[in-house]
Formats: C-alpha cells, sequence, structure tokens
C-alpha cells in the first residue's frame, strides 16, 4: 500500500539535522528512541526515515548508517510513491557522506535541537486539541488533555539522575574524547583540551604567529572531515586569509623573496648531532662540527629521530634543515587547483571563514552568523576559531572595559557548551611579556578573569634566534583537568615562508 505524498521541497533545516542523527549516530538514536512519537514530525518525508531508523535500532541496537541504503531499496518499490522515493533518495544521497564520521558527529547538538522541536511540536499539537474541545464547549475535556499532558524531556536533559543510567555516564566519558589529534609531542600536550564544550585559549605577543597557528589547527581539523568556522575579526581581512591558505596548501609563497633556495626545519637528536648515538638504527654516519652551519655539513650527515617515538628516554630533540630547492611563486590559479584537490579530500566537510573590521562584532553577532548558516546551509561547525578575542566588540549591556573583556570570554564560554563544539580564540599578552624568555600566568592582559571561562589557555614563545631557527616553543598556562608545569615546554618546528606551523615537535 502506498503511502499519499505531495510533492515539496523540504526545507525544515531542524529535522533534517535529526533524521540525519538518527541514521548516523547511536548515540543520537538511542536518546530519541524514548521519546520518539511519529507524529513530532512534521513532513512525511522525515517520519518515513525516522520510522526505519527506530524500527533498526530495537532491532539491532545501532544506528543504521549506510546500511540505510539498503532499508530504503526494500521499501522504494512496495512502500512509497515516486516523488516521496525521489524525496528520500536524494536526501540519502546528500548525507552519505556523513555516514564515517561516527562519534565526531554533533550528537549533543542535535539532541539539544531534537528535544526543543519535539517540545515545540507536542506543544502545538496540545494547544490545537483544547482549541478544538474549547470550541465544541467542552470546558472539562479541555482540562483534562491539559491535565494528561506528558512533558518530553530526555533522562540527560535539563534534570540529570546521577548514577542511574548508562548512557548519562558513557556521554560523560565520550565528550572527553579529542575531536581530532595534533600530532607528535604537541599533540601529546595539547590533544586532552581539543574536545566539545572546550574554550581553549592561545596567548602570545605581537606578531609571534597567533593567526598562523589558529589557521593551522583549523586544517588539522578539517582533515578529520570536521566542520570548521573561522571568524577573522580584525586582525586580517577576508583576500589575506584566503592568501594565508592557499599558501599553507600549496607549501610555498606567493613571495619571489621566498621560493628561492629555502631551509626548511626537520627534527633531529643532539646525540646525532654530536656524534654520541650507538643505535644500529642511526640514520647518519658523521656527526655535525660545533656550531656547524648548514653549508658546512657533510654530505653524507643525515638528521635521525628514530628513537623519539620507540625510545623517548633516550632521545633528545634537536633541530636541523632540509634544503627546498627553487620554486616558481604561487598563483592564482595554483592556489585553485590545490584548493579544489583539498576540497575532495573532506567530503562534504568545509571551512566556512567569516571576516570582519576590529570591534564590529562580537559574540552575540557571530552566534547569528552561525544561525543563518544553519539554517540556509545546514553547515554545524564542530570548532569554531576566533581570531581573537581582544578586538571583539563588548557585548551587549557591557560598559567598563576590564569588565567588557569578562563578559566576552564568559559569552565565548556559553558559545562552546550551547553548540557544543570546540572554541578556540587568541589573546595578546602585556607589556611585561616582551621582557620574558617565557610567558606565565602573570602575563595576561587587561583582565585575569579570563583563566576563569577556559578549559585551557597555551602561551607561545620564540627568541629572536629562536624565530630565525625556526622554532617556537609552547607551554601549558592553565589546564582545567588537567596536571601542568608552565614550565615544560614543547619546542615546535614552523615555516612560515611556506605556511608550515606544525613540521614537527618534540619536549
Amino acid at each position: 500500500m502506498q503511502n499519499s505524498f505531495k510533492r515539496k521541497k523540504v526545507d525544515n533545516k531542524t529535522e533534517r539535522q535529526i533524521i540525519t542523527g538518527m541514521i548516523v549516530s547511536d548515540y543520537v538514536l538511542k536518546e530519541i528512541e524514548s521519546i520518539y512519537k511519529s507524529d513530532l514530525l512534521e513532513t512525511p518525508f522525515a517520519r518515513t526515515i525516522a520510522g526505519w531508523c527506530i524500527d533498526y535500532w530495537k532491532r539491532y541496537k545501532k544506528a543504521p548508517k549506510e546500511v540505510i541504503e539498503d532499508i530504503f531499496h526494500s521499501h522504494s518499490r512496495k512502500d512509497l510513491d515516486a516523488d516521496q522515493a525521489d524525496l528520500i533518495g536524494d536526501f540519502l544521497t546528500s548525507i552519505s557522506s556523513e555516514y564515517e564520521k561516527g562519534d565526531k558527529f554533533n550528537a549533543h547538538y542535535v539532541l539539544d535541537k531534537a528535544e526543543e522541536k519535539f517540545k515545540e511540536t507536542s506543544l502545538k499539537h496540545l494547544s490545537e486539541d483544547i482549541k478544538a474541545e474549547l470550541t465544541n464547549g467542552d470546558v472539562r475535556a479541555a482540562e483534562a488533555l491539559l491535565a494528561t499532558y506528558k512533558r518530553i524531556e530526555r533522562l540527560s536533559g535539563e534534570g540529570i539522575v546521577l548514577f542511574q543510567d548508562a548512557s548519562t555516564i558513557y556521554d560523560a566519558f565520550d565528550m572527553s574524547k579529542p575531536l581530532f589529534r595534533l600530532p607528535g609531542t604537541l599533540g601529546e600536550m595539547l590533544n586532552d583540551f581539543l574536545v566539545r564544550d572546550g574554550l581553549l585559549g592561545v596567548m602570545g605577543k605581537e606578531k609571534i604567529g597567533k593567526t598562523w597557528i589558529l589557521m593551522e589547527i583549523a586544517f588539522r581539523a578539517l582533515r578529520e572531515r570536521l566542520n570548521v568556522a573561522f571568524f577573522q575579526v580584525g586582525d586580517m581581512s577576508g583576500p589575506q586569509m584566503i592568501r594565508r591558505c592557499s599558501i599553507r596548501l600549496a607549501g610555498k609563497s606567493d613571495k619571489k623573496k621566498y621560493c628561492g633556495n629555502l631551509l626548511v626545519p626537520v627534527i633531529d637528536c643532539l646525540h646525532n648531532q654530536k656524534n654520541k648515538c650507538t643505535s644500529t638504527h642511526r640514520a647518519s654516519e658523521c656527526g655535525l662540527v660545533e656550531n656547524a652551519t648548514f653549508e658546512d655539513t657533510p654530505k653524507e650527515y643525515k638528521p635521525c629521530s628514530y628513537c623519539q617515538k620507540r625510545y623517548p628516554h633516550i632521545f633528545k630533540g634537536a633541530v636541523w634543515y632540509r634544503l627546498r630547492e627553487k620554486v616558481d611563486p604561487l598563483t592564482w590559479r595554483e592556489a585553485y587547483q590545490q584548493a579544489k584537490r583539498f576540497k575532495k579530500k573532506l567530503r562534504g566537510k568545509n571551512l566556512k571563514l567569516s571576516s570582519h573590521s576590529n570591534s564590529t562584532v562580537n559574540i552575540q553577532d557571530i552566534k547569528t552568523i552561525l544561525n543563518s548558516w544553519e539554517a540556509f546551509d545546514g553547515f554545524i561547525p564542530d570548532v569554531i576559531i576566533i581570531d581573537y578575542a581582544d578586538i571583539l566588540k563588548p557585548e551587549p549591556g557591557s560598559k567598563e572595559f576590564r569588565h567588557q573583556q569578562n563578559d566576552t570570554w564568559k559569552a565565548l564560554r556559553s558559545l562552546s557548551q550551547e553548540k557544543h563544539n570546540l572554541v578556540i580564540t587568541a589573546t595578546q599578552t602585556d607589556a611585561a611579556s616582551y621582557d620574558r624568555r617565557s610567558l606565565s600566568l602573570k602575563n595576561f592582559s587587561e583582565d585575569k578573569r579570563k583563566y576563569s571561562h577556559v578549559t585551557g589557555m597555551i602561551g607561545l614563545n620564540q627568541t629572536d634566534e629562536e624565530k630565525e631557527k625556526g622554532i617556537l616553543r609552547v607551554n601549558m598556562l592553565l589546564g582545567r583537568e588537567d596536571d601542568f608545569n608552565a614550565k615544560t615546554e614543547v619546542n615546535v618546528l614552523q615555516c612560515p615562508q611556506i605556511g608550515r606551523m606544525m613540521i614537527n615537535s618534540y619536549w
């Protein structure tokens, strides 16, 4: 028996998000199954798919993911009319890239939207039924409807009963998993902070490369097929950001002066350089003379990092170089081709860049932009990067500058919690930081209360000599639920001339 279905374009973004979650996420489907009724979704298109997902959960206790295609084909001939089959087929094709996202799907945000949507629809139906009884003059029947109304609420919603349900405990542990991982030693320091509901601050003095670092983090998240929203709020223009992203993808500059022979830092071991390594796996047959330059290096010398992962207690990190020979400057056509190739690897994920002049947007404005992207493009970011917090417009109601800064950081934290994503932003240091080799908690600018709102704050440190060598030192200034020591630093190798800011790292 075929369902009667009038063909129309489904523009209900919330229902699309809900059924996408039910298809791809075990957690979403498990939570929704306990509160779902078929009349809580308003479009036949969504109700049909949701019904398939609920049936699949009851039988297999997991989300159907790519199996939904088989379920669709099994129903397409006998249960669906042509219009409905076309709509569902188009929808399933459009979300095929979501199937493999798994635990990186923003389940918590979608569940919040589903609960809000179900409550809205349920109350709408209740209102209509009460009005109908009142129109018929049956006040008691209207009161009975109100008295018997059952509020829609997930177990893990507004009131959580601790230690009662396995899903709430699982959820708490699942939220602590990194959304994506940075490689090497830097990842050992930072990965635990790259989580949903997190707010990570990046603190450094002017022109130390905060924007480059934020951009590199964005690319690392994209490579893990996460949606990234990047808000540039005055430090750079949109075209400048596009140019930097192009340099990062191509691995070369558009400026001729950076396209000649270039020394790119690579990781090495100090024991290798001093010719004191006795390992049979050593890459080099000789060492370096003291204060050697690259030009003085024997041709048979090779940097070696064999022990870094295998025998970290032996490995002692150092920097050496490889020669990148002369290349042609990056052109816009080449940049465009690089961008197209990178886009194919993202499988539907994207980076949205929103550029604004200094002090023209605040977090409330950013939320409005995010809601617009969600409504019109279906774009829900997993990671939100804001460059940078200090030059945002004050939040409404803020007066004194010091309190404006505190309100901004409170709003940043709220953004991460409301959208269930990772928010990363940068902040400047105070004047005293210019005379320090390494940052400490004392080097905050304007208001130390920003530390109260972040889940992690890192410091970027670099002397003039280190900048010339291509070394940036990163220390953990503050970490919630983490054992940290601001004196412990990770050395990060980088080459800004070709847009590579995290080539490798070592303690």
